[in-house]
């Protein structure tokens, strides 16, 4: 049985205070190199999403993950990766919404309109 927050072949959107949380921690811009070399390991959690959005690397990060979905997708095993983060998440229409502090931060940007509430807590989206 696969532990909440950390299913395979998804990404895991989770608030770090409430699940366990791979070992293999890297920011943002650590997880897109990682994207560009094709080397995704079968765990990881990628921590600093909001500050993605504030430095608006968003579309480069979305280009990314939209390119490398058929590679992810078809591994075996398929990867487990995580988005830990700080805040808590709304639901805004048919979207979600990343809450820190007072800034909102509108996820499909990042992981497009497929997201998919599992709890309070935490999201899945598509590879």
């Amino acid at each position: 049985m696969v532990d909440p927050g950390q299913m395979a072949g998804v990404y895991n959107l989770v608030v770090a205070d409430e699940y366990d949380l791979f070992e293999h921690q890297v920011p943002v811009d650590t997880f897109e190199s990682m994207l560009r070399d094709d080397e995704v390991p079968d765990e990881v959690c990628v921590v600093g999403l909001a500050d993605v959005y504030e430095s608006d690397d968003v579309n480069e990060l979305r280009r990314l993950m939209d390119k490398n979905a058929d590679g992810l997708e078809s591994r075996s095993p398929l990867p487990a990766v995580q988005f830990a983060v700080n805040g808590s998440f709304q639901r805004l229409s048919r979207d979600f919404e990343l809450q820190t502090d007072d800034d909102l931060y509108r996820l499909s940007r990042v992981f497009g309109p497929q997201i998919e509430r599992r709890n309070v807590d935490w999201l899945t989206a598509p590879l």
